[in-house]
């Protein structure tokens, strides 16, 4: 397939997602607890025998009539998502957001021991990846130097924010995102090193996986 034929092509993947967000959160102006309860709280209650939750509960925001958590997810997801669907393609978009949807939920399982909701993870991660694929693509380099403060930024703020009680973030999600996001990155970015970054993109999903299902099973 030409570059031409994939620069012509809509980025499906990513509106594809954003239009599941949109059903989750009329669902859950509808009737919130059952939200949580299909696609959040299974993890809880039935342990490793809901992992699928993991990609589930990216989809899910903040109750609403808290509006802003989805508006500035999905605005955020639309500006880097179409970017990376039309420079990668959406095979290969749709594998980095699998990957990082496992990722980020389970490095805020692991490390914060409670889920997270939200796209802000995988945004993260995608942010993460094009840092990782820039030295390979003056236009990512590009990008990256012109939206890094911004993004790197709010990533320390909700931090400081969450240490202050002010609000509940998923940091543990935003970070791992962030860190997969660069590494998968650098499979791009610096193309002499690959299959190191190859290795380490199937590793750490497994990893952190394998602390999950430990954190899951392990008595009280």
């Amino acid at each position: 397939m030409s570059e031409s034929n994939v620069l012509k092509k809509p980025p499906i993947v990513t509106y594809t997602v954003i239009g599941l967000c949109v059903l989750v959160y009329l669902w859950e102006l509808v009737n919130f607890p059952a939200v949580d309860a299909a696609l959040v709280s299974p993890i809880r209650t039935e342990g490793v025998f809901a992992l699928w939750t993991l990609f589930t509960m990216t989809l899910v925001h903040s109750r609403p009539p808290d509006f802003t958590h989805i508006v500035f997810n999905l605005m955020a997801f639309s500006v880097l998502g179409r970017l990376l669907e039309t420079l990668y393609g959406a095979f290969r978009y749709a594998v980095l957001l699998i990957a990082l949807a496992w990722v980020a939920s389970a490095a805020q399982i692991d490390f914060a021991h409670d889920v997270g909701i939200g796209l802000s993870g995988v945004i993260f991660g995608i942010f993460g990846f094009m840092i990782g694929a820039s030295p390979n693509n003056p236009f990512l380099w590009w990008f990256v130097k012109k939206n890094a403060p911004m993004l790197i930024g709010w990533a320390v703020l909700c931090v400081v924010l969450t240490q202050m009680h002010v609000l509940a973030i998923a940091n543990g999600a935003h970070f791992g995102g962030l860190i997969y996001g660069i590494i998968y990155g650098l499979i791009y970015g610096l193309p002499r090193y690959r299959y190191a970054f190859i290795g380490l993109v199937i590793v750490i999903p497994i990893v952190l996986g394998g602390v999950l299902v430990f954190l899951l099973t392990a008595p009280e």
